[in-house]
């Protein structure tokens, strides 16, 4: 249970609709429709239908494959009607939120605690181990665990309590719960930006927008990281601090982690463990009852069930699982973990302890305020610290480790933030190296240069990361998102964006103003000592990356559009991503070339207004999909808005299968063998600017990938069949020819050659990619050379050659063709120009 990221949606706001909030049109999602993966579509042609279409008051929807577009019906004079309306509403809105809240205060104070979370969180549990359950089905269910543990936590008991809690009262409860969160997402939410924007004419609404989604995914987003990353996040982090753990707690950061690790393992298997073992006692029960039936004296069902218990190891048995599917003992910390007391006290709220959620003010109880589970992830009920909610505990675990100990021991908080430092700046090398196996790498790279004026001044960045033909400038920052609720804070928000998105993507820029400034520039240590000396003009792609610690991809994903909100990342593209993202990237690629073409698309992607995605690896998901997944977004509806739903499911299946201890099927696109394997001959290769052979061939669409696969086992056949190469020509936007050899017909470089530039003469082109293959004996890739081929800079004797086998070329072909049959006038040219046969060889 519990195995995707972000699973956790509200109900569905006619604001918006998106993938990670999981509104009620992803049960209709499946893979993508429009799975083109690449090329340009030709115009005229007719997009496709859509799958479902939903027309409701002011919105209209269309759903193809995996995305959706939206447009609203309404006439100017309806939208104002409507503002109207909204603005009138305000007051009673607000007044009903709180209603709810003071009914949901009621209900919490009377009701038995321990029942309240324990029947909330088997429900959520078994929501999300049914295949096929609905994700807002989920969301609620999950309410009812970390908004009634943070209510648990406010509001004090009851002097007279229920025993019990009874169905209605459950019911009850659960649908002032979902009410609550309704009205705050829909209502509220319409009626605030329309009686703000009435207030305020000139209302920002890019910034209205931003406040909306950070309160939306503040209510609704749960799940920082999968849950395979869990403890190896953790370890991460807390292994340079294991020392003052000792010293306050008695406890080393592995076994710490170990500890919260058992936590994991019981709220995520738990469940279905605990059942085994309830149907293992019934045999157990059956067969000692069966044994019992046969002695003398046993002759009432009231004997049998006495003696029955005789058993030491029986009833054991039986306290175990009673314990944990009646009980809570399978919350229970002491029971779970060694976790000691002292550290597992500052992680507890007792019930009404926590006194800011409900202190009187604006959003007294709302979930827009900071939630007692975000501060201490622990319930004490009856004497026992519970925790049933894994997100709360694992989201903010660290950042509480860390305010517990600076608190207690206040002169270890410049120790822990160099020591975060430190690990923060390591582990994005750490994971890149797994990426690009082999990469050149540079730390605190120190450089000298005069970016205005006056004089030369030292400047830094993190380091840089050199792999063939691509450059990445790293800026990593360690420092803390804000904790606050952009409800309450919405500048600490946009204060931390700027921090941890717009600093480092300013220092990376300048970086790249300075490898630019110079044909060759130098680069020095912290020493200010040069280490090396680097051109621009050897990198094909550079990528500036901005990384953080904290995991806030559901704004770090849309670095690039929040420029409206004074997020000014620079006219550069830079991707910005967190470790926790980056640690998923490590697990998703085996290929460092397919990950370069990745990055390729990724930013792209990046410059591209119509991309705009609340996730970092939506953007991966979009790849699979679409490939050139800009272009699909810049062709697919241009006037209406996108959104794109479900394409992440690969990713969740892959990891929920790691969780299972099944064995994980690595998500890919869609690709021949063929194909496959020039990737993945080149990715064993050292020679300089494969990366760009293996893009080459990774950007074409589905249709061309399977037209050269296709056409290399022809060329195969034919080379033992016709004892010569029949080499393969590709025309368009970017021409380029394939020559296979192989042990009937070896390779003949200067052959190939020769043939490509008599295209390139024939064709008019300017340039042409020649890619050569050499098979063995067994048609297995043994090697792959390409070259850029073009008339340029040879001799001139050279050229004429070219243009005079060329002319032969061009003639054999339109005789070829004239022989086989009628040619239209509409058809591309036999000979191969690329025009219509009317405009080109027809008279």
């Amino acid at each position: 249970m519990g195995f995707e990221k972000n699973p956790h949606p509200p109900s569905p706001t006619i604001f918006q609709f998106k993938n990670k909030w999981g509104t009620p049109l992803d049960r209709f999602c499946g893979r993508g429709a429009l799975g083109t993966m690449g090329k340009r579509r030709k115009s005229g042609v007719t997009g496709p239908k859509p799958d479902d279409y939903f027309a409701s008051g002011p919105l209209e929807m269309a759903r193809f494959g995996n995305t959706m577009v939206m447009r609203s019906r309404l006439t100017e004079s309806q939208h104002q009607a409507m503002q109207a309306r909204m603005v009138e509403q305000f007051p009673q809105v607000v007044a009903e939120i709180d209603a709810t809240v003071a009914r949901i205060v009621d209900q919490i104070a009377r009701l038995p605690a321990d029942r309240l979370l324990h029947r909330g969180w088997w429900e959520f549990a078994a929501l999300a181990i049914t295949a096929g359950s609905a994700d807002v089905e989920e969301a609620g269910a999950l309410r009812m665990i970390d908004y009634v543990q943070s209510m648990v936590a406010a509001v004090p008991p009851a002097v007279s309590q229920a025993k019990e809690l009874t169905d209605e009262d459950w019911a009850t409860l659960q649908l002032d719960i979902r009410r609550l969160f309704e009205q705050i997402t829909i209502n509220y939410q319409s009626c605030l930006t329309a009686t703000r924007k009435t207030a305020d004419p000139n209302l920002d609404m890019a910034l209205e927008e931003f406040r909306f989604r950070a309160e939306g995914m503040w209510m609704h987003v749960r799940g920082e990281r999968y849950q395979p990353h869990e403890r190896i996040a953790l370890a991460d982090l807390l292994a340079p601090h294991s020392d003052v753990f000792e010293r306050l707690f008695g406890i080393d950061a592995p076994t710490l982690v170990a500890e919260f690790d058992k936590i994991l393992v019981k709220l995520t298997s738990g469940a279905g463990e605990a059942m085994l073992a309830m149907k293992q006692f019934q045999i157990d029960s059956v067969e000692r009852m069966e044994k019992l039936a046969e002695l003398p004296g046993i002759d009432t069902i009231e004997a049998l069930r006495e003696k029955l218990w005789d058993d030491p190891d029986l009833a054991a048995q039986r306290d175990s699982v009673m314990g944990e599917v009646v009980g809570v003992d399978l919350f229970d910390i002491a029971k779970i973990t060694s976790l000691p007391a002292a550290l597992v006290n500052e992680l507890t709220w007792n019930p009404g302890e926590e006194g800011s959620f409900l202190a009187p003010g604006k959003f007294a109880g709302w979930p827009l305020r900071i939630w007692p589970t975000m501060l201490r992830p622990f319930i004490r009920l009856d004497d026992r610290a519970l925790c049933f909610d894994m997100w709360s505990l694992f989201d903010n675990i660290y950042r509480a480790l860390q305010r517990i100990v600076c608190r207690l021991e206040p002169s270890y908080r410049e120790t822990w933030n160099s020591r975060q430092k430190a690990v923060t700046e390591e582990l994005p090398f750490a994971y890149f190296a797994k990426l690009l196996p082999g990469m050149r790498r540079f730390d605190a790279v120190n450089y000298l240069w005069k970016s205005g004026a006056g004089k030369p001044q030292w400047h830094e960045c993190d380091g840089l990361i050199i792999y063939d033909d691509h450059l990445f400038v790293i800026e990593v920052k360690a420092g803390a998102f804000t904790y606050t609720s952009p409800a309450t804070d919405l500048e600490a928000h946009l204060s931390s964006l700027k921090g941890l998105l717009e600093a480092p993507a300013k220092q990376g820029t300048r970086f790249l103003d300075y490898l630019e400034s110079a044909e060759e520039v130098a680069i020095a240590n912290n020493d200010r000592i040069e280490v090396a000396r680097i051109r621009r003009a050897d990198f094909r792609h550079v990528t500036v990356v901005a990384i953080t610690l904290d995991a806030f991809t559901e704004l770090a994903a849309r670095a690039q559009h929040l420029k409206a909100v004074g997020i000014n990342v620079g006219a550069r593209p830079v991707w910005s991503l967190s470790i926790d993202d980056l640690r998923v990237y490590a697990d998703l690629f085996d290929n460092p070339l397919t990950f370069l073409h990745f990055v390729e698309q990724r930013m792209l992607a990046a410059q591209n207004e119509r991309v705009d995605l609340n996730d970092e690896v939506d953007h991966f998901g979009l790849y699979l999909a679409q490939n050139n997944y800009a272009q699909f977004a810049s062709e697919f509806a241009p006037k209406d808005k996108l959104n794109f739903n479900g394409f992440r499911t690969p990713v969740d299946e892959f990891y929920a299968s790691i969780a299972y201890g099944e064995t994980p099927i690595l998500p890919r696109q869609e690709m021949p063998d063929r194909i496959a394997e020039i990737v993945e001959v080149l990715a064993r290769s050292d020679k300089l600017g494969r990366s760009q052979a293996a893009s080459f061939l990774l950007d074409a669409g589905g249709e061309l990938r399977a037209s050269v696969a296709d056409g290399i086992e022809n060329q195969l056949e034919g080379n033992i069949r016709l004892g010569r190469q029949r080499p393969l020509m590709f025309s368009g936007e970017q021409p380029f020819s394939v020559c296979t050899s192989s042990q009937a017909v070896p390779r003949d470089a200067n052959k190939a050659l020769e043939y490509v530039r008599s295209l390139v003469a024939a064709n008019g082109e300017e340039c042409r990619f020649l890619i050569e293959l050499e098979y063995d004996a067994d048609s297995v890739l043994r090697d792959v050379h390409w070259q850029h081929v073009s008339l340029s800079g040879i001799a001139p004797a050279s050229v004429v050659l070219a243009h005079i086998e060329g002319q032969k070329l061009r003639r054999v072909r339109l005789a070829n063709a004239r022989a086989a049959g009628k040619i239209g006038v509409n058809s591309p040219c036999p000979c191969g120009s690329g025009k219509k046969y009317k405009k080109c060889c027809r008279s």
